[in-house]
């Protein structure tokens, strides 16, 4: 169980014996959605309601002491981030009158109704949830949207299934913008789909597919952020299923809300039974013996024991969404059920399934629910436990032999490997497909690092004066400790450095070395050619004391084609392997 669960599950206490409901929502003005079905107090289910919701003022600030707390419980930005200079903005950016405009860390959408009763709103971040006010002003990344359920009492939770687009409203039309991936299915190039629980905020267990919001980081940051004051987020939501008085603290015990839940999903299922799925619940599929056939047909189609996969959405055999296989009326109408399913952590493990042979944007997979009866058990089932280790160990051995290697080792050896050693996480696409965003490096930093630098390495760096320059003037801010990464393609002496073609860079009359630049995408915007216009770089004579570097994407990175030499006493380190995600473990130099 993941940490913040117990810790929720063990706060259920106090709210519920107190009677607060400690993390509801705030309340918002109603903004009432187009409405399928007129309400009535004798609903049918599944029910399904349209929404329309502008997205327009930033999230309002707390009123009390209690509110504030609690707004800073939930953020999952690091603390010392949070609390760093204004935490409901997150930078700014220059609008076509020249002038700049902040950028709200959140923006919420007026509450808007669906079953006749339940009040939705949506959450919508920018940046992203993670991004501080200390991050770059370089827009960039995903930016993310979340349901939010808003119960009027404590206990009250409902089955549904939605679809979510966001867009910008113009004169007559709304554009719809695109998204990375798509949740559940049919799989979308502008629709974000999923279901679950959506319950009270301190029964929520998102293992077992119970949240109080839920979404996703699947749009483009700068897309959002230039229709901030024009967004609007449109979908529909299904209901399957209403109740209340849904407390871990009911009578019996462990029979309901978060708690009952996970007690259902650890229990082993009884030999003879047929296990039921639900949407939104993670499941773990398992090596069973005699069961070998349906596990190699299971890892043809990418679902693999011991990995966890959350159901998106679900359907029975005629293609129908459903919620549960339990509504179904017999065992073959359960079997033939369809699932969507998309491995937790889906992002740290791309490059993991494009080894594999996986298509991009594959994800979700379909699978019959009959496929996984007999070798699938819940994240909290005992059973999952030892395939869960053992897999994650198969995949990431080295990772695990170099962590154990570092614990052990002698404090003098610690010391020594702190002074002259660090981590260092890639922030950007700019050196793409080489290093992508997330990717953890481990940089040697020993003296006269510039002796061991040839063309074509990879180096980290203090940042000129013209890029400093440039950051501060893009509103963004720089600490001592700040360093970028590129890939040395000009030595002193080289001469004739041109900026030809397609952004690219020719020295001594031949290309620059190093991969191909055009691999990565283009972000939409084209900031670059902008900064290349007055680019230091397009035109050198002659290197004298200084080193000329690209980023392997010449499509966003800010390079010497921008801010020109790099003088070589400002190359601080070299990465020497890269540690982090597992799947891409190397562990030499040759970048």
């Amino acid at each position: 169980m993941y940490l913040y669960e117990e810790t929720i599950l063990l706060i259920i206490c106090y709210c519920s014996l107190s009677g607060v409901s400690a993390l509801s929502a705030p309340s918002a003005e109603s903004s009432s959605p187009q409405q399928d079905v007129p309400p009535s107090q004798d609903l049918k289910f599944p029910r399904t309601t349209s929404f329309s919701a502008p997205l327009i003022n930033a999230r309002p600030k707390p009123e009390s002491f209690v509110d504030s707390f609690l707004e800073l419980w939930n953020d999952p930005r690091p603390v010392s981030s949070v609390f760093d200079g204004n935490r409901s903005m997150v930078g700014e950016q220059q609008m076509a009158n020249g002038k700049l405009e902040e950028i709200p860390y959140c923006i919420v959408s007026n509450k808007f109704q669906v079953a006749g009763t339940e009040d939705f709103q949506i959450l919508l971040y920018p940046r992203g949830r993670f991004v501080s006010s200390r991050g770059s002003a370089a827009l960039g990344g995903p930016a993310s949207a979340y349901l939010r359920y808003l119960p009027k009492n404590y206990g009250d939770e409902i089955d549904i299934a939605w679809t979510l687009q966001l867009g910008i409203r113009n004169d007559t039309e709304v554009q719809v913008l695109p998204i990375s991936t798509s949740g559940g299915l049919p799989r979308s190039s502008t629709t974000w789909s999923a279901a679950m629980t959506f319950c009270t905020e301190m029964e929520a267990v998102e293992s077992v597919g119970r949240a109080s919001d839920w979404g996703s980081s699947i749009w483009n940051s700068q897309d959002v952020c230039r229709g901030l004051g024009r967004l609007v987020a449109q979908g529909t939501i299904t209901v399957f299923g209403q109740r209340s008085g849904e407390s871990s603290f009911s009578w019996p015990p462990l029979s309901k809300g978060g708690i009952g839940a996970v007690t259902k999903a650890s229990r082993t299922i009884k030999e003879g039974s047929t296990r039921g799925f639900r949407a939104g619940e993670v499941i773990v599929p398992r090596d069973i013996p005699g069961n070998e056939a349906t596990t190699q047909a299971l890892k043809e189609r990418f679902v693999y024991p011991g990995t966890d996969y959350r159901i998106m959405t679900m359907s029975d055999k005629n293609g129908d969404p459903i919620f549960c296989t339990h509504t179904l009326s017999n065992l073959e109408e359960k079997e033939q059920a369809r699932l969507a399913l998309r491995p937790c952590g889906w992002k740290l493990q791309q490059k993991l399934w494009e080894q594999k042979g996986m298509p991009t944007d594959f994800w979700p997979v379909e699978v019959s629910a009959g496929s996984l009866i007999n070798v699938t058990s819940t994240r909290f089932n005992p059973e999952s436990a030892i395939p869960r280790v053992t897999t994650t160990f198969k995949r990431d051995w080295k990772a695990y032999i170099l962590a154990l290697s570092v614990a052990i080792a002698p404090i003098p050896l610690a010391l020594v490997v702190r002074t002259f050693v660090s981590f260092y996480a890639i922030p950007s696409a700019s050196m793409e497909p080489t290093f992508i965003k997330g990717d953890v490096l481990l940089v040697e930093k020993f003296p006269r690092v510039y002796d061991r630098t040839h063309r074509g390495d990879v180096i980290l760096f203090q940042p000129p004066s013209a890029l400093k320059e440039i950051i501060l003037q893009s509103g963004s801010r720089l600490s001592s400790s700040s360093l970028f990464v590129k890939r040395v393609v000009g030595l002193p002496g080289d001469e004739n450095i041109r900026l030809v073609g397609d952004n690219d860079v020719s020295i001594n009359g031949f290309a620059a070395v190093g991969p191909d630049r055009s691999l990565c995408r283009d972000e939409p915007l084209r900031l670059i050619d902008k900064l290349l216009e007055t680019g230091k770089g397009k035109k050198i004579d002659e290197l004298k004391n200084d080193v000329y570097v690209l980023g392997d994407c010449k499509a966003v990175s800010v390079d010497s084609r921008v801010f020109g030499g790099l003088p070589k006493e400002n190359i601080v380190g070299k990465p020497v392997a890269r540690l982090w995600p597992m799947d891409r473990i190397q562990l030499s130099n040759k970048f």
